[in-house]
């Protein structure tokens, strides 16, 4: 039931800042992408008007053009812009909604007003961010209410942002004597994808994998997505994984793996490519740009399979793998934050196996990060090179796919059905919606009795493994067993520490010599754990395990079974 006091049924007054919707530029992140999909999804919805709130006239000028080249020709909406001194007048739309999860500073502008005057909406993206950590933990500190939300995009990423805010809680305890803390809502609400964009004519599948050169028969992987192996997948273990399929079809098929997106600089450019054709010589490699939609959509249609390995702490919740569903395509995804939170293993594809070190792994990490002793790439880069994808997994589920055109076909059906019926903007938005009324109810129950209070405390990092413990498929400790393989990555492993997307972290690792001493003592007919190793090397604890998550990363020992005890 729609809320008496809103002039404007939902949704909130959109807070623009060209960052925050705009797919144009160098440099396209999922938070932009999915603020342009939110955006479209407001304005394809039942609304007849849009409240916009402005910094200044150029991202005025900015909105209404981004607005014009998606609303639908036949639709006529209704802009109302809302200068950014008057907040208050969002209150008829009943608030105001912000591309990003940091509301402390805007709770602190609405106390002029009253803090009940409307409600303040944000959402999450990465959460891997000092800025982004420090504004979650600061929503204690500064005056946010009951009728606030901080929209989760997955649970793993809610169990992120409880750890963040007890963590700061018990410091508060301690510090101040702290007794009573009041939060935002913090609900859990998936992206949607406009699964219409993604129904591909048989003539644009036939006529994008004859642009690429792609025979019917061939096998194409499609990867879309920043392309980093610091930032947010590593492609090594995707490479490694193909090219021990190739061998076995031993030619009689031809797999192409398609990676669509944008490089940050030439270097990993280059990184990237010499190394695919380093580790997967026997797979077709083509390298689209990902800042073209048009590229991203001809390689989607031209995909028989989706892939995502991500194994970075940036990553919370994922779209391309959505997109894959909605494209009729089975995925493999890394079983990892966000992801397993759409891909439904065995269903609409595979999830793989991920592992990553326990608490207290990363406060090295953290520390240097806080000191600005490393920059915030430099942070996600470290911790990446301590959490491993398991490639035999990845493997063995690949070739089911390759082989088996059926289940490709049955799970890539599952995967658009699940788009099109549960994850569809067209459905998302109508939880944006029943969110808007119920915070307008809370407002007008509980603000009457508000008085305005605003305090102020910063708050520092958290160790990495702690904070997003939640995302491995399992913790490695020291009972985890181990065995060497000797079919996965053929590289000597000095050579292979040489490599531009390994060699950047060294200096966060144990010595190179340590490597080679641990591998020469894991055999392949029998499983060893870092209990066993300690005794006989003499190489620390910690050490140890920076070592194991290393090479089970890249293929040189396989996790044989673990024990969580």
């Amino acid at each position: 039931m729609v809320d008496k006091n809103l002039d404007y049924y939902p949704l909130w007054s959109l807070y623009f800042a060209q960052d925050g919707y705009t797919m144009s530029g160098d440099r396209i992140m999922g938070r932009q992408a999915a603020g342009n999909a939110y955006l479209k999804a407001i304005l394809k919805s039942d609304i007849s008007n849009i409240s916009l709130y402005l910094q200044n006239q150029k991202e005025s000028d900015l909105a209404v053009e981004e607005i014009q080249k998606i609303l639908p020709k036949e639709k006529k909406i209704e802009v109302e812009r809302i200068q950014y001194d008057k907040p208050n007048l969002s209150k008829r739309y009943g608030g105001i909604f912000f591309p990003g999860p940091v509301l402390t500073k805007h709770a602190m502008n609405r106390s002029f007003f009253g803090h009940e005057s409307y409600s303040l909406v944000g959402i999450t993206h990465t959460t891997a961010s000092h800025t982004v950590m420090s504004g979650i933990s600061e929503l204690l500190t500064y005056p946010v209410k009951p009728w606030d939300a901080v929209i989760c995009t997955s649970d793993v990423v809610l169990d992120t942002v409880n750890k963040i805010l007890d963590r700061a809680f018990d410091q508060y305890k301690k510090i101040l004597g702290a007794t009573k803390k009041e939060l935002p809502m913090l609900p859990v609400i998936p992206l949607g994808v406009h699964q219409e964009d993604f129904d591909f004519s048989d003539e644009f599948i036939s006529n994008s994998r004859k642009n690429l050169n792609i025979n019917e028969d061939d096998i194409v992987i499609v990867y879309v997505g920043r392309l980093s192996f610091h930032a947010k997948a590593h492609p090594v273990p995707m490479y490694l994984a193909l090219e021990d399929c190739a061998k076995e079809f031993k030619g009689e098929k031809k797999i192409h793996l398609i990676q669509t997106g944008w490089f940050a600089n030439e270097f990993i450019e280059q990184s990237f490519k010499a190394e695919a054709q380093k580790l997967c010589p026997s797979i077709i490699c083509h390298f689209l740009d990902g800042k073209d939609q048009n590229e991203k959509f001809k390689t989607l249609a031209a995909g028989d399979i989706f892939m995502s390995l991500s194994d970075n702490h940036q990553e919370t919740f994922g779209l391309t793998p959505l997109e894959g569903m909605a494209s009729g395509l089975p995925v493999i995804v890394s079983d990892w934050n966000g992801y397993r939170s759409t891909v439904r293993d065995t269903i609409d594809g595979f999830t793989i196996k991920s592992y990553s070190l326990g608490a207290g792994f990363g406060n090295d990490i953290a520390y240097q990060h806080m000191i600005n002793f490393i920059d915030y790439n430099k942070y996600v880069g470290l911790t990446t090179q301590r959490v491993a994808i398991d490639i035999k997994d990845c493997i063995l589920k690949l070739k089911i796919l390759i082989n088996d055109k059926n289940k490709r076909l049955e799970l890539g059906a599952n995967g658009k059905k699940r788009a099109t019926n549960d994850l569809s903007w067209s459905h998302i938005i109508d939880k944006y919606k029943d969110l808007a009324i119920e915070l307008n109810n809370i407002r007008d129950s509980e603000g009457k009795n508000d008085k305005k209070t605003i305090s102020e405390l910063p708050h520092d990092r958290m160790d990495p493994f702690d904070t997003f413990s939640s995302y491995p498929t399992e913790i490695i400790n020291q009972s985890t067993l181990y065995r060497k393989t000797t079919d996965i990555n053929f590289i000597n492993i000095k050579e292979f520490m040489e490599f531009a997307s390994v060699n950047y972290a060294l200096e966060s690792l144990p010595e190179k010599e340590d490597f080679i001493k641990v591998l020469d003592n894991i055999d392949t007919d029998k499983t060893t754990s870092i209990i066993n190793l300690g005794e006989e090397l003499n190489i620390s604890s910690k050490e140890l395990h920076e070592i194991i998550i290393v090479l089970i990363k890249y293929g040189y020992i396989c996790v044989e079974e673990s024990s969580n005890e």
